[in-house]
């Protein structure tokens, strides 16, 4: 029984995100911006920023779920029994390095995070069901009056990026036909490979992937190599490599299966995963580079 009720409380840490608000506004890092609204394709209101929106070309920031919204990751609001890290997260400080490039940059919160809509089934799925978020993230820039026609990169982190590889599978015409050019992606991880990585096995393992299946209908360990397949555009793959809590096999399994110009960029002083949510903000070069080489 006990370790029924371990597993069922480690999969609603990853089912039922940390609910936070919004400290800060990009005005508040010297940015202009306005409050954005707009509909997945399955119905769901999804809630974002868009910065500098008269700029000539277009990123679309996807955060990392459960932990965080399109604002960051705040200590405060995050459970003292399992806080994963001691320092905040701003991503809106990694949008002012774009910002500052010359580009425009979307910021939105994901389904059931932040301000944006509760989905059909209310709780993160790792990134398959968020798959619709980008998609409708890429085509209301597409569509939009101020980004029409612009060409748009993708900076996607962990889930997100999970995220972005299974809307290529379900869509990838679509990022082709909006002008999507680049993606650069941080440190995808599955939530199998994850609670593995985080020495979760055995009898609490199997009882968090049967409560995880019984709400979204998936196991921990859903298979995306198929979808990091479909993906149409230049790719920097981005990892820490003294990253504890991933298997770096499947990272170079995620590398090798892309079928498209790509670059491995690995990060070697970070310690801790979510360091490398931070990086950009004080490492902006590679980022920055390869966006500018491609959209």
């Amino acid at each position: 029984m006990i370790f029924k009720i371990i597993g069922r409380t480690i999969g609603d840490s990853l089912l039922f995100p940390v609910e936070q608000p919004f400290p800060k506004t990009p005005k508040d890092y010297g940015i202009d911006y306005k409050d954005v609204e707009f509909l997945a394709r399955d119905g769901v209101k999804l809630s974002g920023w868009l910065l500098n929106e008269t700029a000539s070309k277009v990123i679309i920031m996807t955060h990392f779920g459960y932990r965080a919204n399109r604002f960051g990751y705040q200590i405060k609001y995050q459970p003292r029994l399992s806080r994963p890290y001691n320092q905040e997260i701003e991503f809106v400080k990694v949008a002012k390095r774009l910002v500052d490039a010359g580009y425009t940059v979307l910021m939105y919160d994901l389904r059931n995070h932040g301000i944006s809509g509760k989905s059909r089934l209310a709780c993160g799925t790792g990134g398959y069901d968020e798959r619709f978020d980008v998609l409708t993230a890429v085509e209301f820039v597409a569509n939009h009056e101020t980004t029409r026609g612009k060409n748009i990169g993708l900076l996607s982190y962990c889930m997100g990026l999970n995220a972005t590889f299974f809307a290529f599978d379900e869509d990838a015409e679509s990022f082709t036909n909006n002008n999507v050019k680049a993606l650069v992606g941080m440190q995808p991880l599955g939530n199998g490979e994850f609670l593995k990585a985080y020495g979760i096995r055995g009898a609490i393992y199997r009882h968090a992937d049967e409560h995880y299946k019984a709400h979204t209908g998936i196991p921990l360990e859903y298979p995306i190599l198929p979808a990091v397949e479909k993906v149409l555009t230049p790719t920097l793959l981005c990892q820490g490599r003294k990253d504890p809590w991933t298997n770096l096999d499947f990272i170079n399994d995620i590398y090798e299966t892309l079928g498209v110009e790509k670059e491995m960029y690995w990060m070697e002083e970070p310690t801790h995963r979510f360091d490398g949510y931070n990086w950009f903000y004080d490492h902006p070069e590679r980022m920055l580079e390869f966006f500018n080489k491609h959209v």
